[in-house]
């Protein structure tokens, strides 16, 4: 696997992923094997997993993963979905807030299709909360913008929102159930012999300690079982 010298690595990956994460991950790879040809394709999970059935993506990096029976899904790391609100909310610095306390507040959300947008939304049915959904924004950047300039609140991966976090330019409320921890995963076809660089790949996004080495933020914490 050490020093491949020839070869392409296509991957996909869903949008909070493929964005904070994978562009590091990408190029500590490159520098191993600087042959290879690397592209990396940001999408829906529904949309870079079905490119990865049709044999379009060699894998791809999605949480939760979709089910089905001619991918192989492996366990890859865990974020957390945080609450965030602008620092001079009237809820930052409460403790012990619930779900049913959010209600009426404004909330900044991902699209329907959106991984952290089912988990927050399956939390709320749980604790019997209606959420107010003021606006839909396709990335978490644009979320975070509008969070900031107080149009709502927001539910959002705490690997995405670290540096507006330890900057104080958001603030994570404390509310019960949060934060919500969610794997990732890594899914290819089952089917499929797969090359080296794709295997190569895989063992190097497990090892995970390439996160620490090229200054990774966040508290991604290994999977569990």
């Amino acid at each position: 696997m050490r020093g491949i010298k020839r070869g392409n690595l296509r991957v996909g990956a869903s949008t909070t992923v493929g964005i904070y994460l994978l562009p590091a991950a990408l190029g500590a790879f490159k520098k191993l094997h600087p042959g290879l040809v690397i592209s990396l394709e940001i999408g829906t999970r529904a949309r870079v997993q079905e490119q990865v059935l049709r044999n379009e993506l060699d894998l791809a990096v999605v949480g939760p993963a979709l089910k089905d029976p001619e991918l192989a899904i492996l366990p890859f790391v865990s974020d957390e979905l945080v609450v965030i609100a602008p620092a001079s909310h009237k809820l930052a610095g409460r403790r012990g807030l619930g779900l049913k306390d959010l209600e009426g507040q404004p909330f900044v959300m991902r699209e329907p299709a959106s991984g952290s947008r089912s988990t927050f939304e399956k939390a709320a049915r749980k604790a019997g909360a209606k959420l107010d959904v003021a606006m839909e924004l396709g990335s978490n950047g644009a979320i975070k913008h509008a969070v900031e300039s107080g149009l709502g609140l927001a539910v959002i991966s705490r690997y995405a929102c670290s540096l507006e976090l330890s900057g104080r330019r958001l603030v994570e409320l404390d509310v019960r159930g949060f934060p919500i921890r969610r794997d990732w995963h890594i899914v290819h076809l089952r089917r499929r012999r797969l090359p080296a660089s794709v295997l190569a790949f895989i063992e190097f996004l497990k090892d995970t300690s390439w996160l620490t080495r090229n200054g990774a933020r966040g508290r991604l914490r290994p999977p569990t079982d």
